[in-house]
């Protein structure tokens, strides 16, 4: 085990303890047999990873591989680093936040009592651990991931601090995976795609703001939406996530990139325009056009 390596995994531990007189271990409002099962607590932690979210930068790392070097057994572990690390990410986020959560009713394994934050942040270490093996074995890239690592680390602390700016670091983040993907390959990308990227993520995270400005404001953050006015910030992340989509879709190049991109502009155009949908379902199937325009921006 490398240092940096011991460094992660001790900011884990320190960051999932909490002051005295709350345990880590205590219950959280659990419902009768909610984790009083193997595959109760395994759902749980499967859950907490986000399978959905975490495959989009798993996607970018594997496709951005394959797209230079052909489907290979290096781009499935690529793509496994990077899924393993987003999960990774998503645990320590929850851990921190489950107070927070728990305020604006948001259903997380943690918050809602299924997952104790001691098993979660085990299960985190265990993550990042499996990014290090997989980086391993592809044999490029560690540093990215390393760093990455890092800045997941101090996402929570920082959105707290400086709630403003939550959407463009979660964008750089989600350059992190493209980045990755041209540093095992050595093949770097052109900057549009990187901005098309951060573009709709930047939009799709003033849409959550909107959606969870009550529960910013009673835990004190000072968001987009808190300053901007909850339409508002609702039409105007709307807008940049068809935009960048609509952009992405004209200048993809043609085979794969091009289906994949209009794949995505349209789903995104029949997940905003579906009738009687809350905006929490609408972000949530987000992901489906957010996994398209990743193959797509791998794949240009």
């Amino acid at each position: 085990m490398t240092g940096l390596e011991r460094f992660l995994m001790t900011g884990i531990e320190e960051l999932s303890a909490i002051k005295s007189g709350d345990s880590l271990t205590e219950p959280i409002a659990v419902k009768p047999g909610s984790a009083s099962s193997i595959a109760g607590r395994f759902v749980a932690l499967l859950e907490s990873t986000r399978p959905v979210s975490s495959l989009v930068p798993g996607t970018v790392a594997c496709v951005a591989v394959f797209a230079r070097e052909g489907v290979c057994v290096r781009g499935l572990l690529a793509g496994l680093a990077m899924y393993s690390l987003t999960a990774f990410g998503f645990q320590v986020n929850d851990i921190l936040d489950y107070a927070k959560d728990r305020a604006a009713g948001v259903s997380r394994p943690i918050a809602r009592g299924a997952l104790s934050r001691r098993a979660a942040a085990l299960f985190a270490v265990v993550l990042l651990l499996m990014t290090f093996a997989f980086s391993a074995w592809v044999g490029a890239g560690g540093g990215v991931l390393a760093a990455t690592a890092v800045v997941l680390l101090l996402y929570t602390p920082s959105a707290r601090k400086l709630p403003l700016i939550k959407g463009l670091y979660v964008a750089a983040l989600c350059i992190a995976p493209l980045y990755y993907g041209s540093q095992v390959t050595g093949a770097p990308y052109a900057w549009p795609p990187y901005v098309l990227l951060s573009l709709f993520i930047v939009g799709r995270e003033a849409l959550m703001d909107s959606n969870e400005m009550a529960g910013d404001r009673s835990a004190g953050m000072v968001t987009v939406a808190v300053v901007f006015g909850e339409l508002r910030t609702k039409r105007a992340g709307t807008l940049v996530m068809v935009l960048s989509m609509a952009v992405l879709a004209s200048i993809a190049p043609g085979g794969v990139a091009r289906i994949a991109a209009l794949a995505a502009f349209v789903s995104l155009l029949c997940v905003l325009a579906w009738p009687h949908l809350d905006d929490a379902k609408k972000i949530a199937l987000s992901r489906i056009p957010m996994l398209a325009a990743a193959v797509a921006l791998a794949w240009g």
